[in-house]
């Protein structure tokens, strides 16, 4: 099952509307998300509308910094969008079942910008 499947499943437990935003462009075979980061659109009274990012737990710390890097999210973010990132990861006790864990980390405009890497020289 693919983390947008997981986030799908379990957002609809929760009670939310959602739906799949991320499109697949056959020409040049790679996936465009809404934004450039939103994956699915959630909504829920008393909660509001979600963009959400949903990746695997290995990819959130990258995938955080795709989304801090985008130079409209204080537009996004200014306009009522919350945008949440939503990372799966399996986990557990040494030894022990591990089980598909939920990490979700919103995205707020008071979040740090990322750091740009300089390439060593």
């Amino acid at each position: 099952m693919t983390p947008t499947a997981r986030t799908l499943a379990h957002a609809r437990k929760l009670g939310f509307l959602i739906g799949v935003v991320e499109r697949y462009n056959s020409f040049t075979r790679q996936r465009a998300d809404l934004f450039g980061f939103v994956d699915l659109i959630a909504c829920r009274p008393g909660v509001g509308v979600i963009g959400i990012q949903a990746t695997t737990g290995d990819h959130h710390a990258e995938r955080k910094a795709k989304i801090l890097a985008n130079p409209d999210l204080p537009t996004i973010l200014a306009s009522g969008l919350r945008v949440e990132l939503w990372t799966w990861s399996k986990r557990g006790d040494r030894g022990k079942r591990k089980c598909w864990t939920l990490r979700r980390e919103e995205i707020t405009a008071d979040a740090p910008a990322p750091v740009a890497e300089s390439e060593g020289g």
